[in-house]
């Protein structure tokens, strides 16, 4: 028997589980067995996307330096 296999769960914004890193909001990490049943969970590495950043609030935006030249 094969030791388990540490994973990460997408969720979506809808609470729904999904293999699409764009549109995930929150990550679970887990570890699986071989027959993909979680056998252990890391609470401590679970992740959860800043509801503002995806709101777009101006102040999270990504910006990049402005080089004027004169």
């Amino acid at each position: 028997m094969a030791e388990p296999r540490t994973e990460t769960i997408l969720y979506d914004a809808d609470g729904n589980r999904t293999d699409d890193e764009s549109v995930a909001v929150r990550g679970e990490v887990v570890e699986v067995d071989d027959a993909g049943r979680v056998v252990a969970r890391h609470p401590d590495l679970d992740w959860e996307v800043d509801p503002i950043s995806l709101e777009g609030d101006e102040g999270e935006l990504a910006t990049r330096p402005r080089h004027d030249e004169s």
